[in-house]
């Protein structure tokens, strides 16, 4: 592949990607110990039962694997039998590049599927937003716990739900979705995506039937669940008195308002946003964000950790990243979008 001499072309180096992981972790935790007690904080943490980390660890897993399902099925739905082991690599691959800026992660997992399994980016395209809609769908109808806490307001929950429906509904109406696509792809710039795009939609329409939704979402709503779950466990590790119910609302709002943020991993919004709702629920400043560390780093960090363990122990994976930087600003990533 060439380049226009003389522009210099972005690439993720793997050092790139460490630092950009290194300074989210290094900010998320000054954040959390400044609107903290620092001594406070450091007591909480010293006094939490480390042997609560593997309940904890292991319903993380849970989440993991039941993600992979949902994505696996879809694959297979589209006509892509991929060999289970290998894919749950290229899933968890992904986790490495979690909290990088640009949702690289998503076009490195397309990209291995393309290379290496001739999946083409219509389809990948199509079972990464599918996989993301469905979890956000989940996380929305686990924060509308909240109205049995009385906590939400009951508008809250119908105009959220409203809006769902009426996306879901847009997506499935075919004449009005092709409508849509010539209208956008109408303008100079654009037009080169008209047909990519009506491909892209006619690959995904499997994924929009109500006997493969109802069942995604009802596998996303387990596997956020169980994370929701273990924020629970963490909390009455330091002695909190909340409620599975309120441990489960607090955990699935938080991760909605950074999911909503569409920043790299939802963080600083997830954070910040348990750390308020844990004090909202009874629990003192330096709790709630000791409860947010060890939550975070047993849900998002533990992902980071697995992705990049893949990619340490999987050499052709590791090359597939680092190809996968050099076709970043090229005509793959346009087909891509």
């Amino acid at each position: 592949m060439t380049h226009t001499p003389g522009k210099q072309v972005r690439t993720w180096k793997t050092r790139t990607i460490l630092l950009w992981t290194a300074v989210g972790g290094a900010a998320v935790f000054a954040l959390l110990t400044l609107i903290s007690d620092l001594e406070a904080l450091g007591t909480a943490l010293t006094d939490f039962p480390l042997l609560l980390l593997i309940p904890v660890g292991l319903l993380s897993l849970g989440n993991y694997f039941l993600r992979y399902v949902k994505w696996h099925l879809y694959l297979r739905i589209l006509g892509h039998a991929i060999p289970p082991w290998q894919n749950m690599l290229v899933f968890l691959s992904a986790f490495a590049l979690t909290v990088t800026p640009g949702k690289v992660g998503e076009f490195v997992k397309a990209f291995i599927l393309r290379v290496r399994f001739e999946v083409p980016y219509t389809a990948s395209t199509g079972v990464l937003l599918m996989e993301r809609f469905t979890d956000v769908v989940a996380i929305l109808l686990l924060s509308c716990l909240g109205l049995f806490l009385e906590f939400l307001h009951w508008s809250v929950a119908v105009i959220s739900l409203a809006l769902m429906i009426g996306f879901i509904l847009l997506l499935r109406h075919r004449p009005l979705a092709g409508w849509l696509i010539h209208q956008t792809t109408r303008f100079g710039p654009l037009r080169r995506f008209y047909d990519p795009l009506h491909t892209f939609y006619d690959d995904g329409w499997a994924l929009l039937e109500l006997r493969t939704l109802i069942p995604a979402l009802a596998v996303s709503i387990l596997a956020w669940f169980l994370e929701g779950v273990g924020y629970a466990l963490v909390a009455w590790g330091f002695g909190s008195t909340i409620t599975l119910t309120e441990g489960v609302f607090i955990y699935s709002a938080a991760i909605l308002a950074g999911a909503l943020t569409l920043f790299a991993g939802g963080l600083f919004a997830t954070e910040g946003g348990m750390v308020g709702l844990g004090m909202a629920f009874g629990m003192s400043r330096s709790v709630s964000a000791a409860v947010t560390i060890i939550c975070r780093v047993m849900t998002l960090w533990l992902a980071v950790v697995i992705g990049w363990a893949v990619f340490l122990f999987t050499p052709s994976l590791r090359a597939l990243l680092r190809a996968s930087s050099e076709v970043a600003e090229g005509p793959e990533t346009a087909e891509m979008v």
